[in-house]
């Protein structure tokens, strides 16, 4: 009953002091709510287990190649059936590779996330269909029947949710496939978001041939009695016995054979491997925001601190009469509650919208990201910090419940009392920490900034502006013949040309800047490589059209670009990376190449060597990169002719004039192709700059709001000193002190304690921004500029926030203050 009887005298005093009710709430809110919301990304994607059974028993496995700085690569398939059957481990293994699939829709063609998987892994996840069925081992085999699994969220929007769907047929890149199985909402395989599963077809009869052909991740349940660790011990003795096992001298052997330094095979813990990096980005974010609330807490707490000093007398006549220190305090406590449990309903609201925003703004920056939600754990979560918070500054009164204090206020005479030592010094600690905290947010915002300012003005290799780009993936069943395939993308090329305003256009089969690595083996006339390398294995195969040079921008550095009249040659081009790698001072104009590998395959000359484009990321290195041109594949290889590329056109028309022509054209030559992902090439760098635009916009949103808190806090002080130094300041002027001297003395203590907060907010800066470094770009955590910017940003602030208080003390007549003595 003490309780409610609290709670109720404190909800009529904050009725009665709205302004301190409203100011309370809001200021909580904010830290509340954007706790609340980035603790949601922190469960989602770091603590919420894996949805399948017992996920902590899932390990991915892939392979590594160090000497070429490849960290994580994929497996080859017979790599995959060793392991499957020599590690006792693992209770069962399977592989799978991704890629994209045109999918005859009801009323449309899509193009989705597809998977191609071994019969294994809907056993090894342990997640069975919702209806139907996975593959049987015949259907992975070459001649099995054409089958496919769908995702519920597949089924539903381009089937409408049919019943009769499973076991019916529909077109899976030109193939009529018999739907076998339907699997549950949200199912997904190492967060690929895979909306349709492929049979992975094995020919046994190959295999012998495929040793160098990496293209499978592979993810395995280790057995009951197994631990990661004894896995990881099998796994060394494993790697030190397979060269012996597999000959130096069949296919591939004494090469592509996994062993204990130059061709590692990798563990992981599932959950890890999707997480990755971003569990840096994540925990930095929580750092933020954990920085942010406090803040909030020391503004309330000073609030409070004031309005406990405006009830000094009441403090001291009620102790004088017996009340303990716990019942005087109880007031205040119960204030904090009510303010801190309408903060967290608040907080609530605004994690929620903030939250929507976020996967707005940025649905693909973060793993898992389909998961992000506010749950009750997250609403746990959020009344507990409100509880901490309503404890934290809910006992700041306490400072003014000594007995010197409370003697100290009986003995004056006015209703007003002059605040105490403690009391003085804890709201002028408290400011000190607000703007310290805030400089540590204000240095890793600006950190990020530069990050992303830097990765925008990263040369790429060519002109990004005024270019618009989407795909297309023919299938083969259709088009089977590399003649059908270049005279389709021909025409197509033909029709988008003759649109108005369109001024050139290209296609390609890798799209810049982010794009997977292909690693091949690679014939180089007159190369011997050495054992530390480098070795005759080139980073990205480009297969380009004519006129791709001139459509990108990208400069020629020596020779010449693709000419109409290398259709009937064997012309190549090359980067600076590739020239400079394997030709060193020497010319690369007319060396030849040979890609993988053989007598069969024609020797191509190199014809001119190309500025070098991001193909591995912005923030990457660029890798050797070999030009094909596609007019003359299908004579000299015409194996390789691309049936999926990514179409250029160079317009200064807006994309949405030229989205409509587009698909028009495209649907003209086949109605059943869908356009895919038609963007600018702006949209496709902010794509894949998105992780640190996000972290930038995150750190320099919650940065700014603890600046303005800080500013607020500083305010507040610098205020209620100039009300309680209002006599002094009266009996200064009355003497002949000018107002720019008040001024001063105000101003000087707002800078005494911005000077505090900035050096100490500078030393945890320095020390936190650690954390940062592998989030960085072109940029140190010990950057001069940023930390010089960062100090000039915080004491401007400081000083407009002090500035007025100060103005403030100048209005003060020293005739009324002297009356009143």
């Amino acid at each position: 009953m003490d309780l409610v009887d609290d709670l109720r005298r404190a909800a009529r005093t904050l009725v009665r002091q709205p302004g301190f009710a409203l100011l309370a709430t809001a200021t909580l809110a904010l830290g509340i709510g954007a706790n609340a919301a980035i603790f949601s990304v922190v469960k989602a994607v770091i603590l919420r287990p894996l949805a399948y059974p017992r996920p902590d028993e899932l390990v991915y496995v892939s392979s590594q190649f160090p000497a070429m700085g490849f960290d994580q690569f994929w497996v080859s398939p017979p790599e995959f059936l060793e392991l499957q059957q020599r590690s006792q481990s693992f209770a069962l293994m399977g592989a799978y590779t991704t890629g994209q699939s045109n999918v005859a829709a009801a009323d449309r063609p899509m193009r989705v996330a597809s998977a191609s998987v071994s019969t294994e892994v809907f056993q090894v996840l342990g997640v069975p269909p919702r209806v139907g069925r996975g593959f049987e081992k015949s259907e992975t085999l070459p001649g099995g029947e054409p089958v496919v699994v769908l995702s519920d969220a597949l089924w539903r929007s381009a089937f409408g949710a049919d019943a009769a769907l499973l076991g019916a047929p529909i077109e899976v890149s030109g193939i009529r496939r018999r739907v076998v199985g339907i699997m549950p909402p949200g199912y997904d395989i190492a967060d690929e978001h895979v909306q349709l599963w492929l049979p992975l077809v094995i020919d046994p009869a190959t295999l012998p041939n495929r040793r160098g052909n990496h293209l499978l991740y592979l993810v395995g349940r280790l057995r009951d009695d197994t631990t990661f660790a004894r896995a990881q011990a099998e796994l060394e003795t494993l790697l030190a016995a397979w060269p012996t096992i597999v000959a130096p001298s069949s296919p591939g052997g004494g090469v592509h054979v996994p062993n204990t330094t130059t061709h590692r095979l990798l563990y992981d813990h599932l959950q890890a491997h999707i997480v990755g990096s971003a569990r840096t980005a994540v925990l930095v974010l929580q750092g933020a925001v954990v920085l942010v609330l406090l803040i909030a807490c020391a503004n309330v707490a000073n609030l409070l601190l004031a309005r406990a000093e405006s009830r000094q007398k009441e403090f001291a006549v009620r102790a004088a009469l017996g009340a303990g220190r716990v019942r005087l305090v109880r007031p205040f406590l119960a204030e904090g509650l009510l303010v801190a449990g309408a903060g967290a309903a608040l907080g609530v609201v605004v994690g929620i919208a903030g939250l929507r925003a976020l996967m707005t703004a940025y649905p693909d920056s973060l793993p898992r990201s389909a998961d992000v939600r506010l749950d009750a754990g997250v609403l746990i979560f959020t009344i507990v910090v409100a509880v901490g918070s309503a404890a934290v500054f809910g006992l700041a009164p306490l400072l003014h419940l000594s007995p010197k204090v409370s003697a100290a206020a009986l003995k004056e005479s006015g209703q007003r009392t002059t605040s105490g030592k403690g009391a003085r010094r804890a709201r002028r600690s408290i400011v000190a920490t607000e703007l310290a905290l805030a400089v540590a947010l204000v240095v890793g915002a600006g950190l990020l900034l530069r990050t992303v300012l830097n990765l925008s003005r990263v040369d790429a290799g060519f002109r990004r502006d005024q270019l618009i780009t989407f795909g297309v993936s023919l299938p083969p069943p259709v088009y089977s013949t590399p003649v059908q395939i270049a005279s389709f993308y021909e025409r197509l090329l033909a029709d988008l040309r003759a649109l108005p305003g369109v001024r050139s256009v290209a296609a390609m089969s890798g799209l810049p800047p982010v794009r997977p690595v292909n690693a091949n083996d690679t014939d180089i006339e007159g190369f011997e490589p050495k054992p530390g390398g480098p070795f005759a294995n080139i980073d990205y195969y480009q297969t380009a059209t004519a006129g791709y040079v001139e459509t990108m921008g990208i400069p020629v550095v020596e020779g010449r670009a693709f000419e109409p009249s290398d259709r009937t040659g064997t012309a190549v081009l090359v980067n600076e990376t590739m020239a400079r790698t394997f030709y060193g001072s020497r010319s690369a104009i007319g060396r030849r190449v040979r890609p993988c590998c053989g007598p069969t395959v024609p020797w191509l000359t190199i014809v001119g060597v190309l500025k070098d484009v991001k193909q591995g990321g912005v923030d990457q290195k660029t890798g050797t990169e070999l030009y094909f041109n596609f007019e003359q594949l299908p004579t000299t290889l015409p194996r390789t002719t691309p049936v999926t590329m990514n179409i250029v056109l160079r317009s200064a028309m807006p994309l949405a004039e030229l989205s409509g022509p587009i698909i028009r054209s495209l649907a003209a030559l086949d109605p059943a192709l869908p356009v895919v992902k038609l963007r600018t090439m702006d949209d496709v760098f902010a794509e894949a700059t998105g992780r640190p635009r996000l972290l930038a916009d995150l750190l320099g949103i919650f940065a700014g709001l603890a600046v303005l808190l800080a500013l607020v806090g500083s305010y507040g002080v610098l205020s209620y000193m100039v009300s309680e130094r209002r006599r002094e300041i009266g009996i200064r002027m009355a003497l002949g002190a000018g107002r720019k001297a008040v001024v001063q003395m105000v101003l000087g203590e707002g800078m005494r304690l911005t000077t505090a907060g900035v050096l100490f907010g500078m030393a945890g800066a320095l020390v936190g921004a650690r954390v940062l470094r592998s989030l960085l770009f072109g940029v140190t955590p010990a950057d001069p500029l940023t930390l010089a910017g960062v100090v000039l940003l915080v004491v401007g602030v400081s000083l407009i926030g002090c500035y007025v208080p100060a103005r403030s003390a100048t209005r003060v007549d020293p005739n009324v203050v002297l009356r009143e003595d």
